[in-house]
């Protein structure tokens, strides 16, 4: 199993998530010799009509509708240009994707389509190896937390979140997160490409935890059958801490450059009583994870 095709959702905003996300997906690229996709969603500008309160005249929606096409536009560019210049950068062939002869080397296109960001990306993204996405500043957060929500939830593709400001090395060191989970399951295959390339791999478990009678060891013996040896450390307890915690001090101890977890393994009426592991991880954790649903 490899990484063949990456995708990127550009929002075209004037922030370092959008070139963090593109030099990352361009660095995996080459290192797989992989194809990325970088896609830039446009909102209709005639939706904003749909947000404006009553007692508006005409004139005034008009002019709304005109803000929003050329905030549209200006964004659309931004995208544009960012790809073609970290394109050339990173020396990636420029493809239309007509093509379907197999090429080496790495490959990228850039993408425009119009709709809602969630609607485009959950359909979009299902023929994908890997989608990244950097979560975004305090100001973008809400459309941002919205992208990776859909691209968890409904493209049944593993997701490599990046955090601002992480300039380190990906996949060097792993962490790997197992509870038995059909989640936490889908995360280790997904990640079998970095865990193959790893100088060290560790398995960490939270006994505690356990959705199901899939003890550690089978875990290990898996990854071993496909050449990997890993290491194992399990969280026994909570002392005060919840697993999240537990898990990101674990995580630290090893010096990871990734973790690699199922995300939501519990329903939504668990998690209000037993807590959010995944949304924890997601705000707290300082290094990239792979998350899979």
């Amino acid at each position: 199993m490899t990484i063949k095709s990456i995708l990127v959702p550009l929002t075209g905003n004037d922030t370092k998530s959008d070139t963090v996300a593109l030099e990352r997906a361009f660095t995996l690229a080459a290192h797989f010799s992989a194809h990325v996709d970088a896609l830039h969603i446009s909102i209709d500008p005639r939706t904003a009509a749909a947000f404006v309160g009553e007692g508006m005249t005409s004139t005034m929606i008009e002019s709304i509708i005109d803000m929003a096409e050329a905030d549209g536009k200006n964004r659309q560019k931004n995208a544009r240009e960012l790809f073609e210049s970290l394109r050339e950068k990173k020396d990636i062939a420029l493809t239309t994707g007509s093509e379907n002869q197999i090429r080496s080397g790495a490959t990228a296109r850039f993408l425009e389509k119009q709709g809602n960001r969630e609607d485009v990306i959950e359909s979009f993204g299902r023929l994908f190896d890997l989608i990244i996405i950097e979560k975004a500043p305090q100001e973008e957060d809400a459309a941002n937390a919205l992208m990776i929500n859909a691209a968890l939830r409904e493209t049944g593709r593993p997701v490599l979140l990046l955090t601002p400001g992480y300039t380190g090395t990906i996949g060097t060191n792993v962490a790997l997160a197992w509870n038995g989970s059909v989640e936490s399951s889908r995360a280790l295959t997904y990640s079998l490409p970095f865990l193959t390339t790893a100088s060290k791999v560790t398995l960490i478990s939270a006994i505690d935890d356990l959705d199901e009678e899939i003890h550690p060891d089978e875990a290990i013996h898996y990854l071993a059958l496909h050449g990997i040896s890993a290491a194992t450390c399990e969280i026994k307890g909570s002392n005060g801490k919840s697993t999240a915690e537990s898990l990101l001090a674990q995580v630290t101890n090893c010096d990871a450059d990734l973790l690699v977890m199922g995300a939501f393994t519990k329903s939504r009426l668990r998690r209000m009583f037993f807590g959010a592991v995944t949304e924890e991880i997601m705000e707290n954790c300082t290094i990239p994870v792979l998350m899979a649903h």
